[in-house]
């Protein structure tokens, strides 16, 4: 850390709800603190925008102030509809999952589209200023923001692309200076989750669970589920060498929102329509159903007394709401769980049975089994000895997520100890703190893919294609060559560093770096355009020249193990380094 950084501060900024937490550097107890009237230091990552006129970015209108975050921005939103002022105003929910889509636009609530980055620089923005304006209210001397260690919390199942797109928010939102800051640090959010479990103050979590051995982690969030499966070593505490990333991080987009979807999905079938998410009569109605969401359990299938949602008229529209429930019986029993009945003193209300909404879970809890097994079976070898299964994120507070997972993993052929965090909607944004106050916890990662440069060495008639062959001045290259430089599936130290030697002449240089999964044989030469290569990025480095126009020696350094793949580059005449950029496939921001 440098000398100037007084603060870390981790931010949690999740599909649902987003929030920090912060510890001064030099406090020995490492005591973590966050804004106490959000629960789990978090609120609702819901933000209202105002735009520079009517319209959206497609016809030139801009975002230019935030008005509102969290469960404030839901209520003014609202109370804008119904006093019809909204025309300049713009709510976005929801909106981490189009990065995870590879989306470089969103629409908001409304339907208007905007640019991404711009919605998630201007959310790190206000959490940036929020958290600011919380902690300088409990020291005598107010903290700047370049004093500030900022880690922020990812999906382990993200891109390389939409973690560089994280730090280009960070960037944009004020956090740190330039996109290649060593103020912002990412954390995967179950490899934080797990190292908060690690230093847990509770003994029993951090004793007995994260005792010597291999845990999987189940980060199960309102938009993905990532599965990490880690290897602690106890013996090492005092050391860097403590916990190991042992596979690749794994999962999907079956989060707790999916659930969410499930019940819209079930409103549009209902209404015949789907003109109606930006209804400030919808958005109530779907507060009332993530309150329901929440109280759904294990026996809740059993309960007889059904619950009541009221239609206003502005989503049913002339049809009265007795017939569409007339409608939507037609064929059905009444013993079906998906039979509705109509309020008998509410005439615009429908009372939804228990067993119905409790299905609405089945199919996102039955993928979130099956993303686990594919683990276990993919990486039999590896994991035959993981002891437990340590559940963390908000939707492992769901009764019925956590009784699918014990019913499944706890007998045989599994045998394993299912287990939710003491604070698991706490764990991450904790852990990430935890992280930018000792960086060194996490010892080494693993990579799902073999990386590698495009290469052109001297061509060898024995041991190259004689298709490759092309002519460069007086010599004889080969082309389209795969250079390895990291193997998948092999433990990767966190500063692992592979240089790569160039002379400069002046010019631009330009580097592609290709990835496979496939088996490779270090006694055979893999090219490029075969089955199975992907082009992942290139690295641009500009024209670097010495004072007397001569070719300078460079070194490129790849630096693989940490939460990002980066690039630095060495100029060997006067030791200046400085970083690289990578671009990669998607297109650009």
């Amino acid at each position: 850390m440098s000398e100037k950084e007084k603060i870390v501060i981790g931010i949690d900024f999740g599909t649902s709800r987003s929030g920090f937490a912060y510890s001064f550097i030099g406090d020995k107890e490492q005591q973590i603190y966050g804004n106490n009237n959000w629960s789990d230091f978090k609120t609702d990552s819901a933000i209202l925008l105002k735009k520079d006129k009517n319209g959206d970015c497609r016809a030139g209108a801009n975002l230019i102030e935030i008005v509102e975050f969290g469960q404030e921005a839901i209520r003014k939103y609202v109370e804008m509809l119904e006093e019809e002022e909204g025309e300049l105003y713009e709510l976005f929910r929801y909106y981490k999952m189009s990065l995870y889509k590879s989306r470089t636009f969103v629409k908001s609530v409304a339907g208007s589209v905007f640019k991404l980055v711009d919605v998630i620089a201007m959310s790190l923005q206000w959490i940036k200023d929020t958290a600011l304006q919380h902690i300088n209210l409990t020291v005598r001397t107010p903290i700047e923001t370049d004093q500030v260690r900022w880690v922020l919390t990812v999906p382990a199942i993200w891109t390389e692309k939409a973690k560089h797109f994280m730090r280009v928010c960070a960037h944009r939102g004020g956090l740190i200076d330039n996109e290649d800051s060593e103020h912002l640090l990412l954390i995967h959010e179950p490899e934080a989750a797990a190292i908060e479990g690690f230093f847990s103050a509770n003994p029993i979590v951090s004793e007995e669970v994260f005792e010597t051995g291999k845990v999987l982690i189940l980060d199960a969030g309102s938009g993905t589920i990532d599965i990490t499966v880690l290897e602690i070593d106890r013996s090492q505490r005092e050391n860097s060498d403590k916990i190991k990333v042992i596979i690749p991080a794994k999962g999907g987009s079956d989060g707790s929102n999916t659930i969410d979807k499930n019940f819209v999905t079930f409103l549009k079938k209902f209404l015949g329509t789907d003109d109606f998410e930006s209804n400030p009569d919808f958005i109530d109605l779907f507060q009332k159903w993530i309150e329901e969401k929440h109280r759904v359990r294990l026996d809740y299938k059993k309960a007889t007394t059904p619950i009541r949602f009221t239609i206003q008229e502005s989503l049913s529209g002339e049809t009265p709401v007795e017939e569409l429930v007339q409608k939507w019986n037609e064929g059905k029993e009444k013993t079906d769980q998906t039979f509705i009945k109509s309020g008998m003193l509410n005439k615009r209300s429908i009372k939804l049975s228990k067993a119905f909404l409790a299905s609405l879970f089945d199919k996102p809890v039955n993928n979130v089994l099956e993303n686990i097994e594919k683990v276990f079976k993919k990486y039999e070898q590896t994991l035959h000895d993981v002891k437990d299964i340590f559940m963390v994120g908000s939707y492992s507070n769901s009764d019925i997520l956590y009784n699918a997972v014990k019913k499944k993993f706890e007998d045989d052929p599994y045998n394993l100890t299912v287990l939710v965090g003491t604070n698991p909607g706490r764990a991450i944004v904790f852990g990430a703190v935890r992280y930018g106050l000792n960086p060194n916890i996490l010892s080494s990662r693993t990579y799902e893919y073999n990386y590698g440069l495009l290469w052109y060495p001297r061509f060898e008639e024995e041991k190259h294609k004689q298709s490759k062959k092309i002519s460069k001045g007086n010599y004889w290259l080969c082309k389209d060559v795969f250079k390895l430089l990291v193997e998948k599936d092999v433990a990767i130290k966190a500063d692992y560093v592979k240089p790569q030697e160039f002379i400069s002449m002046g010019r631009d240089l330009t580097l592609e770096i290709y990835r496979t999964k496939r088996e490779l044989d270090p006694n055979v030469v893999y090219y490029i355009d075969e089955d199975g290569f992907e082009f992942f990025g290139s690295t641009i480095i500009r024209n670097i020249q010495s004072e007397n126009d001569q070719p300078v020696g460079i070194t490129i350094e790849f630096k693989f193990g940490g939460t990002m793949i980066k690039v630095g580059v060495v100029n060997k005449e006067n030791n200046m380094t400085f970083p690289g950029t990578i671009l990669y496939k998607e297109k650009n921001i």
